[in-house]
């Protein structure tokens, strides 16, 4: 009987000792990620590849935040980390949003090295899994960009991958036909630095007006974009006033769709909600109201034939 018993002892050990290794074998076995500098050459964005070690996401959030700030491993890149500057943050598992709280000192960091810093968090915390939406603020205030805007809600695909200083982008924009009743499909260019809200550079795109003859301009000569952001397939697309008037000769539909319809041709937006000074309005010219999301409407490119 004793030896019976002894013997299911040394199993049950034997068996609690192969799962202990095999949850070890597991937890070594951590997610890849890539870790975003700054190439102090270029002034691009860079990445090296690092493991995760834990597993929990706040964890993880702590890992990536403390490599965030520690000097790579490369000696020509650079932490885009603001030196000797704190910050806590919050994290709702339940939406996914990710707030990061800087001290005032971040309110001195500005300029190309400030977009980079947001850009390099940004696409380096959200490959963690639960984490979705990323929010900055400064002194628990939202932060602004330099026209004093607030950022918004920032995920990895508002910030282009990029590893050059200089890089093109094709985009398709719409602007209107010679009748204002039809839009035309324009291909152009756009170039960027790896830090920039793609949806933020075609709208000013829209804005500047066409470069070709026969294309005409849907948006109003003073029209200023406030803030674009990004969730859940919406971009929210603030404007100033000077949005809502009318242009001369220029549908209602066609002013509208050509935004809707250039932002929606870009990756992961499925809808537009506008605002004018950051409040939703009812009122677009006539028959138009922007208190509703627009999706893309199709039928209006203008016939070839």
């Amino acid at each position: 009987m004793k030896r019976r018993i002894a013997v299911i002892c040394i199993i049950m050990l034997s068996i609690f000792l192969g799962a202990c290794n095999n949850k070890n074998n597991n937890d070594s076995d951590g997610q890849k990620v890539d870790v975003y500098y700054v190439d102090s050459k270029t002034s691009g964005l860079v990445s090296e590849s690092y493991e995760l070690i834990g597993t929990k996401t706040k964890d993880q959030i702590d890992e990536l935040l403390y490599m965030l700030k520690k000097a790579p491993a490369n000696a020509v890149y650079k932490s885009a980390w603001p030196n000797n500057t704190k910050a806590n943050y919050n994290f709702e598992n339940i939406t996914g949003y990710l707030t990061i709280n800087f001290d005032t000192s971040y309110s001195k960091f500005s300029g190309v090295m400030e977009v980079l810093c947001r850009a390099a968090i940004v696409k380096t915390i959200c490959q963690i899994n639960n984490v979705k939406y990323i929010q900055f603020s400064v002194d628990e205030q939202p932060l602004k960009d330099s026209d004093g805007n607030p950022i918004g809600t920032l995920t990895a695909e508002d910030f282009i991958d990029n590893t050059e200083n200089n890089t093109s982008y094709k985009a398709k924009l719409y602007f209107a036909n010679r009748n204002g009743d039809a839009l035309i499909e324009y291909f152009t260019d756009i170039n960027y630095t790896g830090a920039e809200a793609i949806e933020e550079l075609v709208i000013n795109q829209l804005i500047n007006g066409p470069t070709e003859a026969g294309m005409y301009s849907t948006i109003p000569e003073g029209t200023i974009l406030l803030n674009v952001s990004k969730a859940d397939g919406i971009c929210t697309v603030d404007f100033n006033e000077k949005f809502l008037d009318k242009l001369p000769d220029i549908n209602e539909d066609i002013a509208i769709y050509s935004v809707v319809n250039t932002l929606a041709e870009l990756p992961n937006i499925n809808k537009v909600q506008f605002t004018i000074n950051s409040k939703v309005v009812k009122t677009y010219w006539e028959d138009i109201s922007l208190d509703s999301t627009f999706e893309r409407k199709l039928g209006l490119d203008e016939n070839p034939n």
